[in-house]
């Protein structure tokens, strides 16, 4: 597939020190920077930073945009990692209702809030029977619907979450949960949070409690950082 032949390869960063600077001062800068604040803030300078952002476009972590200004293709995990101000993301899931007085993607957001962790945008993935249970509470999120045959397809399900997915990595550092809905979901997006490293929690709902399944140590570890 041509995503998968294009996706980012961190795991070649890790294998020269001046890639990985390179890469970690832009992950600092937000995201994006300029030639000359990447020599200034990396010590890597002249001919070995151009080789170095070169070595960072071939493996599709980092792109050109306009003259002497580079980014990160996806601020998720690096801008995660090292850069604080990068604002946070929500991608979960949504099941039936069944007796539950709360969605578990409102528990799972509260207890995210006592970690500090604020998400500015929210993406839930659901079916229109689940959203239909849910209706009176008026959530505010943003809906990804998955129908009948697709909520129950592993496959089905990374396909028609990823173009959204990839777009919220773009701009944001992103947190995927995998707690709620079929099996199958919860499988798609384990899957995804560990070939594209994006942090994933799950929620005990019993004992209100937040687990990192892929945490910022384990993306860390992962990276050689």
């Amino acid at each position: 597939m041509d995503t998968l032949e294009k996706m980012p390869d961190y795991t070649e960063i890790m294998r020269v020190k001046n890639t990985l600077k390179v890469a970690e001062t832009l992950a600092k800068a937000g995201g994006v920077a300029n030639f000359s604040e990447i020599e200034l803030n990396s010590g890597v300078r002249g001919n070995l930073l151009t080789h170095h952002l070169s070595r960072l476009q071939a493996l599709h972590i980092v792109e050109r945009e306009g003259r002497g200004t580079y980014r990160l293709r996806y601020k998720t995990p690096l801008c995660f990692l090292f850069d604080e101000k990068t604002p946070t993301a929500y991608f979960g899931l949504l099941g039936r209702r069944s007796g539950r007085k709360e969605p578990e993607t409102a528990t799972a957001l509260r207890l995210l809030g006592k970690e500090r962790v604020e998400s500015k945008l929210v993406y839930v993935v659901t079916s229109p029977e689940a959203l239909a249970e849910w209706k009176e509470l008026r959530l505010p999120y943003q809906w990804i619907l998955c129908y009948e045959e697709e909520i129950v397809d592993t496959d089905a399900i990374r396909e028609k979450v990823r173009p959204q997915m990839e777009s919220l990595l773009r701009s944001y550092s992103l947190i995927m949960d995998c707690t709620s809905s079929t099996k199958p979901a919860t499988i798609a997006y384990y899957q995804l949070a560990e070939t594209y490293l994006i942090p994933l929690i799950y929620v005990y709902e019993e004992k209100h409690q937040l687990r990192w399944l892929i945490s910022k140590a384990d993306i860390a570890k992962r990276l050689g950082v």
